[in-house]
């Protein structure tokens, strides 16, 4: 029964195609407690209580993502809107992924223990600083926009957490 054959076929391809857009679906959502933001971010802060330090890294312990790595200034407009119209106050710190290595003059964003490349910098004026010890990457509200500076990594700080949409290629440092 050549029909048959053809039909279950059919049916097949019917099949695989639909499991693929289930999965694209699922890839383009936010999952809980994660926000949407705009069409493509999706946010957690964690604001019951700053952390006190860099290590206590309640993204990757808790939620199994990574910390806010702001790739673009689209990102970090977006991204400070929400957390002003979240009612976040100026001068209200929040941990990001970006952090440098010692006796590394260079930022890079620590995704899951892969340095990725920052393409998009607003640092704040005299930023960054060389100082030892000051590793971290904070970023400021200020008037609306978000600001970073370095900062010792023993600072206390709202963290963001950020779900990815889409995979990103990442870099071994």
């Amino acid at each position: 029964m050549p029909n048959s054959c053809q039909l279950g076929r059919r049916l097949a391809l019917l099949c695989l195609g639909l499991a693929v857009l289930l999965r694209l679906a699922d890839a383009m959502r936010c999952k809980l407690p994660y926000e949407k933001v705009q069409d493509n971010y999706c946010y957690f802060i964690d604001d019951d209580s700053p952390l006190p330090n860099s290590f206590s890294d309640f993204c990757y312990q808790e939620k199994r993502t990574s910390r806010v790595c702001l790739d673009s200034e689209e990102e970090m407009r977006v991204l400070a809107n929400y957390l002003y119209e979240s009612g976040y106050q100026n001068g209200t710190q929040f941990w990001s992924a970006g952090h440098r290595w010692p006796g590394d003059s260079q930022f890079y964003w620590n995704y899951f223990g892969h340095a990725r490349s920052i393409n998009y910098t607003n640092w704040l004026e005299g930023e960054p600083t060389p100082r030892m010890g000051r590793n971290c990457m904070l970023l400021t509200l200020q008037a609306g926009e978000l600001f970073m500076s370095t900062e010792s990594c023993y600072t206390r700080a709202v963290d963001i957490c950020e779900q990815l949409l889409t995979n990103e290629p990442t870099i071994m440092h």
